[in-house]
């Protein structure tokens, strides 16, 4: 969840002034058109020579709405390669608002909805290496610049525990390689903290099973060997003679004491 937080004039941006923020995104981001959401929808299936006309009149509300849908890599890459082509076009305020949205998408890592009958996982999505890549042009086209204004930084403490904890590892990868080049990553102290902190409770949660799981079995190996101990007095039929004889030989020799004592 989005903290309290600084904008660049020192107003006080709550997370839900950010929420709004990334709803609204001025007057482009979120004016998305029917009809032109309908031709972009279907550019994008059939694509052909009308499909670049099509992205470059679209605004960036209906791309990134086209984004929210779930397009499979190949298609979300053409809108990618669209938004990051025309951020040096926008406006600060709409680039803020633009990349904020991205980051609330986790920066369009999940996989397109299963169609009915289509496998699950990482192995159902062979389009996995295109996403991650197209995450890491929407970062280093969209999200570097936005980190380097310094703008809403608790967004980008959000995105990078998110990141690191998605089911099929994609986003672990995006961040393996974000952090590869070397470069200021952009997530701040707080993204790191918010890490390492998570990673540190998934280590103790996992210590404490471990521990449990090793007294349970101290406590089963016990068992079974006090159960061991107690069934060690069972004799084969030669040794019950034999015990037989000596406990006869035993009251005997007690009846002759007391024969002679008499």
């Amino acid at each position: 969840m989005v903290k309290e937080t600084e904008n660049p004039t020192n107003t006080e941006i709550t997370d839900d002034t950010a929420a709004e923020r990334a709803r609204t995104a001025g007057a482009g981001v979120r004016r998305v058109s029917v009809t032109g959401a309908r031709m972009l929808r279907e550019a994008l299936r059939h694509g052909g020579d009308d499909l670049p006309a099509a992205l470059r009149g679209a605004d960036d509300g209906l791309l990134l709405s086209a984004l929210d849908e779930g397009l499979p890599a190949e298609r979300a890459t053409r809108v990618v390669v669209e938004l990051v082509r025309r951020a040096p076009e926008r406006g600060p305020e709409l680039a803020d608002a633009v990349c904020e949205k991205v980051l609330l998408a986790q920066l369009y890592l999940d996989p397109p909805p299963r169609a009915p009958g289509g496998a699950d996982g990482p192995a159902g999505d062979p389009g996995r290496r295109l996403r991650v890549r197209n995450a890491l042009m929407l970062y280093e086209g969209l999200v570097r610049p936005y980190a380097q204004r310094g703008a809403v930084p608790e967004l980008m403490a959000c995105v990078l525990p998110g990141l690191w904890t998605a089911a099929d590892g994609a986003g672990r990868e995006v961040v393996r390689r974000i952090a590869g080049t070397r470069q200021m990553t952009g997530f701040g102290e707080k993204g790191w903290k918010a890490l390492f902190g998570g990673v540190a409770e998934e280590c103790r949660e996992r210590e404490e099973a471990a521990a449990r799981a090793t007294r349970r079995e101290a406590r089963r190996r016990w068992r079974r060997g006090s159960a061991d101990e107690g069934g060690g007095l069972d004799l084969k039929p030669g040794q019950l003679w034999v015990s037989a004889l000596l406990g006869f030989i035993a009251v005997a020799l007690v009846l002759i004491v007391v024969i002679a004592a008499g």
